[in-house]
């Protein structure tokens, strides 16, 4: 294949997939991991500032079906792991996590993506989680993952951006398989 196949292969593909690669920070590392035994999932919360997102019944919904995307990624990551997934805080909650996670969709404009591009009507998932002592609520760990859709075919998936965001962010967490 000649270089400049290679590149045009190359950028067909970038903008049929569109952007969305998940940057990813650890601000707070888990150093005492081994002396827990539980985790108890909290909240999982999922929402768009934008005022569109607010009174449109099918982002509603597509922000509903993502929050149980969330919620089963992470309650996957805890049964790959050493940790026991706890229903309910026990009246002891010595030994148990609380696993918290903060996730913002701004949807941008999907026409504007398709049609113009170059970052007009740019989208994006800013998601964090914090895990917590159940106990003292002392953080013991926080990992924040942002991801922008500027481009892609036909205006480029959100719900894959979202997806690729909360994967990369639970991978994050100590113990991750």
């Amino acid at each position: 294949m000649t270089f400049s196949r290679f590149v045009l292969v190359s950028a067909i593909t970038a903008v049929l997939a569109g952007c969305g690669a998940a940057h990813v920070r650890t601000e707070l590392d888990f150093v005492d991991i081994e002396q827990y035994a539980n985790v108890y999932i909290g909240r999982v919360d999922l929402y768009s500032k934008e005022q569109s997102a607010q009174t449109n019944e099918d982002l509603q919904m597509k922000l509903e079906e993502w929050q149980r995307f969330a919620r089963s990624e992470i309650e996957q990551y805890v049964r790959g792991s050493s940790f026991q997934l706890v229903n309910q805080l026990p009246s002891d909650p010595e030994r148990t996590l609380i696993i918290n996670t903060d996730i913002n969709v701004a949807y941008g404009n999907r026409a504007l993506r398709y049609f113009v591009g170059f970052g007009a009507g740019k989208g994006g998932v800013d998601s964090t989680l914090v895990i917590v002592d159940a106990k003292t609520g002392a953080e013991k760990f926080k990992a924040v993952a942002e991801s922008d859709l500027a481009i892609g075919g036909f205006g480029g998936d959100m719900g894959a951006v979202l997806r690729k965001n909360i994967r990369k962010l639970t991978d994050q967490i100590p113990g991750s398989m």
